[in-house]
């Protein structure tokens, strides 16, 4: 069974999928809140996360795209908001003062559970994760058939900025940071179609019944404006375009080939091309950027000396409003 076909899962099939990955990330969230502390290479976190998820999705190398890691562990550190995961050189180790967001995805036969927490070994970022707990949670209470995202995006922000944090004796407003958004998830395909801003915006698209999201807020003692930085280690390709219509070399079609067969459309590393023994592969990535067939997802980092948090949960639009489908 190919991606497309794989797409074509019913409603409720699809549902019941769902439920199950979500299941499977609530049981890696509750282990990983037991194991992680200060010391930890951040690459051990990494690989213990997404091998975990491999034991519990039943991953196959023989058929990749059935069910595992649905896209690169997340660890952002501090004024690093998102899409930072360790590279397979890195020696970084978590420390006792950093704030740390946890951001991993669980697929099965691509229905992505996408959610995330944040966690600190200090009492003085409790208030600035509890902005962006209670921001989600206000999020989801919002969300069902017909809620305008624009306004779910008002309210987050005022709710997020109502916060303020004391850090070193100064007490310092906690912005909702506007450069990072929610996003409707479909099979295979972890931004898909309409965003969930996290600020006031004029924005009148609709949520719908039978949609997916994933309700991401960040919070940030900085300026809510994230910056794109190096090095990259996120990539994916972009599903939006036909990327078979456009002419590449032989050399690049089998590394697409490769890329494709291995991850389909969901989101992949460095890391993990390492762990595969793919030669050239950065050449490849970048000329298959500059066509826009590969995009690359940068790490987002605020000011320097900022701290951030993030909590994201996936969410189910029914009926009447809609269903938590991760930490269940």
């Amino acid at each position: 069974m190919n991606i497309e076909e794989k797409s074509e899962i019913n409603s409720e099939k699809r549902l019941e999928i769902a439920k199950k990955a979500g299941k499977i990330h609530n049981t890696i969230r509750s282990e990983i809140k037991e194991w992680i502390k200060p010391g930890l290479k951040m690459i051990e976190i990494s690989n213990k996360i997404e091998n975990r998820i491999k034991e519990l999705t039943e991953y196959s190398e023989n058929n990749p795209l059935k069910g595992g890691v649905a896209f690169p562990t997340g660890l952002s550190l501090n004024d690093c908001a998102a899409h930072w995961t360790p590279n397979t050189n890195e020696t970084r180790i978590l420390k006792k003062n950093d704030i740390c967001k946890v951001d991993y995805g669980v697929h099965l036969e691509g229905i992505i559970i996408d959610s995330a927490f944040t966690i600190s070994f200090d009492e003085k970022y409790k208030k600035l994760i509890e902005a962006t707990e209670t921001s989600t949670d206000l999020a989801i209470k919002l969300s069902g058939p017909d809620s305008i995202l624009g306004e779910i995006g008002a309210a987050v922000q005022e709710n997020m900025e109502s916060y303020e944090i004391e850090l070193d004796n100064k007490i310092i407003p906690i912005k909702s940071i506007k450069t990072l958004t929610g996003h409707q998830i479909d099979p295979y395909k972890i931004h898909s179609g309409k965003s969930v801003p996290n600020f006031k915006i004029d924005y009148p698209e609709r949520m719908k019944e039978d949609e997916y999201y994933a309700i991401e807020t960040f919070g940030s003692t900085g300026s809510g404006i994230t910056q794109e930085k190096v090095p990259c280690s996120h990539y994916m390709i972009n599903y939006n375009i036909d990327y078979k219509n456009i002419s590449i070399s032989t050399k690049e079609k089998k590394f697409l080939n490769d890329i494709y067969n291995k991850f389909g459309t969901l989101a992949f590393c460095s890391r993990w091309l390492d762990d595969y023994n793919i030669e050239k592969y950065s050449k490849y990535i970048n000329s298959l950027n500059s066509l826009n067939i590969i995009n690359k997802y940068p790490p987002l980092y605020d000011n320097k000396g900022s701290y951030t948090s993030q909590t994201e949960h996936t969410i189910y639009i029914k009926k009447n409003g809609a269903e938590k489908i991760s930490n269940l």
